[in-house]
């Protein structure tokens, strides 16, 4: 029989004119491989599972915070002579009167404002009619720039105000996330804040404060007030670059310099759609860590890994 030529010219015999077998894959179990995978997978299903509780949480947040946004603003100095329970008056608009006590003013750092990077101004205010009683009050925003205690002295304006807020609970630092400097008794005054903690922040000030601050309100019957607070903060890693150093700040779109600051503002928190997306993310991250554990746990069959056969290798030859 006359042997049969390959469009290369090669002979073929029933099999590849390059001698080469085709090569199956076969799963072959690796019990390291497996269990990492495995371990990773559940931490990443196990952020899955913690964020749709906080997805829950922030659907019951939302539930409240518009509950308590329809209740009509009540006299601050009025809750205080009832003793109340604080920690459930978050968000409830309040209507005051005091004496601001700038020289004992503070900022929030890394807090941005239509777009724009910036700070929070943090003011202790003696409440009319309250006693010897003082909240902090973040009276809003002020551009990166304007941040300084001699900058910030044209803002230091007026010294007794009637002002309407929204009640705050103190912010606790959450795990792994930087720490705001420890206060010492006669050292150096803390100037600039992450967050308000308002049982570090107190430390350094001459008296006692409230449980909870104040949010100034520029509107206390807003109707859009729920979405201005529940919405995606803008405040992100650009603004913490920008807070590095002045030099940034200067070309940060600036304006007048007799523009009317501090701008009342709000800490905004994520809409609960946010915490589901994460949820199928961490869910869909921890089924490709599977298959790539799967994946990699696929061998070729032992003295048939692509190379020719004995017979093959010494026609080759």
């Amino acid at each position: 029989m006359s042997p049969v030529l390959g469009a290369t010219g090669a002979l073929l015999h029933g099999r590849p004119a390059t001698g080469y077998y085709p090569v199956t894959m076969s799963f072959r179990f690796s019990l390291k491989t497996s269990a990492t995978c495995a371990l990773l997978a559940a931490s990443m299903l196990g952020m899955s599972a913690w964020q749709w509780t906080r997805h829950l949480e922030k659907q019951s947040l939302i539930s409240t915070l518009h509950e308590t946004l329809t209740l009509a603003p009540v006299s601050l100095a009025e809750l205080i002579t009832g003793n109340p329970d604080w920690g459930a008056l978050s968000w409830r608009r309040v209507k005051l009167s005091g004496s601001f006590d700038f020289e004992h003013e503070f900022l929030l750092r890394n807090r941005s404002f239509d777009g724009r990077a910036g700070v929070h101004v943090i003011t202790p205010l003696l409440i009319d009619g309250a006693g010897d009683v003082r909240v902090l009050v973040d009276r809003g925003f002020i551009p990166l720039g304007r941040e300084g205690r001699t900058e910030r002295e044209r803002y230091q304006r007026p010294a007794h105000a009637e002002l309407y807020g929204l009640i705050k609970q103190s912010v606790s630092p959450k795990l792994l996330a930087p720490n705001d400097p420890e206060p010492v008794p006669g050292g150096p005054w803390v100037d600039q804040w992450l967050r308000v903690d308002i049982g570090r922040i107190s430390r350094q000030l001459p008296y006692r404060v409230l449980p909870v601050y104040l949010e100034t309100m520029k509107d206390p019957n807003d109707p859009l007030l729920p979405s201005q607070i529940l919405k995606a903060s803008e405040a992100g890693r650009h603004d913490v670059l920008n807070m590095a150093g002045q030099s940034g700040a200067q070309n940060f779109g600036m304006d007048s310099p007799e523009a009317d600051y501090p701008v009342p503002a709000y800490d905004t928190t994520p809409p609960p759609d946010i915490h589901l997306g994460y949820v199928y993310e961490w869910a869909f991250i921890a089924l490709i860590t599977l298959l790539i554990g799967a994946v990699l746990q696929m061998r070729r069959p032992r003295g048939s890994a692509g190379t020719p056969s004995g017979k093959d290798a010494g026609r080759r030859a």
